[in-house]
């Protein structure tokens, strides 16, 4: 079985589908799950497009592909149900009310509305811990706050301790552009609408870590291992 984890989209349609091509051929004949880590919308010029892909994909693989929920799409959410527009405006909602061509969050259809609302905050396997933003460290993974996982960045992001399990996320845009690989986490938001790829993990059962990276434009790459003494 291999486990495709897939950065941060924002409205990258074109991205998105070449990426997906690329895992496939990739797969060949192997098992497979794809596990997509939330912001498929705002920014980006076809958000409605991207949304439609990955509920076209998802409906002809139902047990096989995951689509987690990200900061933004819990913004749209507020937004449509009355709340707080003026701050997903700001962060890339109005290229999403423009690829949808409404005028509110509320106008969006209501199919995409629901499937907004029912995507999960995370998913396990037996060593990874797939989310969009990242965890509260010292805090089990079973207690996370929805905010946390939505939205923290800092002090997740420069604590080593390890956290149970490996965790897998996006949400902070990568200064290089690449993954960025740690012992207890990888950062697999490598801009996509800030012109940098939108990149892909490959994991197996060989190692905690991934075996490959894929991006959009099908450039493979092999990361290194992690370090024994941080397997989980």
């Amino acid at each position: 079985m291999l486990t495709y984890a897939i950065g941060d989209i924002h409205g990258c349609y074109g991205k998105l589908r070449n990426l997906l091509d690329h895992c496939m051929a990739h797969r060949g004949a192997r098992d497979f799950r794809l596990v997509f880590l939330g912001d498929y919308v705002d920014r980006g010029e076809q958000s409605r497009e991207a949304v439609e892909l990955l509920i076209e994909t998802q409906a002809q693989a139902p047990d096989g592909i995951v689509c987690l929920k990200g900061n933004h799409e819990d913004m749209l959410l507020t937004a449509a149900k009355g709340g707080d527009a003026e701050t997903w405006l700001y962060n890339g909602g109005d290229a999403t009310l423009a690829s949808y061509g409404v005028d509110r969050a509320a106008d969006i259809p209501s199919a995409h509305l629901q499937w907004f609302d029912a995507l999960a905050l995370a998913i396990t396997d037996e060593q990874r811990f797939f989310v969009h933003a990242g965890v509260r460290p010292g805090i089990p993974l079973q207690q996370q706050s929805k905010n946390d996982l939505l939205w923290i960045r800092e002090p997740f992001l420069s604590d080593p301790r390890e956290h149970g399990l490996y965790v897998v996320h996006g949400h902070t845009p990568s200064r290089s552009r690449t993954p960025e690989l740690r012992h207890n986490r990888l950062n697999l938001d490598t801009g996509a609408y800030f012109g940098g790829p939108l990149t892909a993990a490959a994991f197996d059962e060989s190692r905690v870590g991934p075996t490959t990276f894929i991006t959009d434009d099908g450039t493979i790459t092999t990361p290194p291992a992690l370090p024994s003494q941080h397997r989980v």
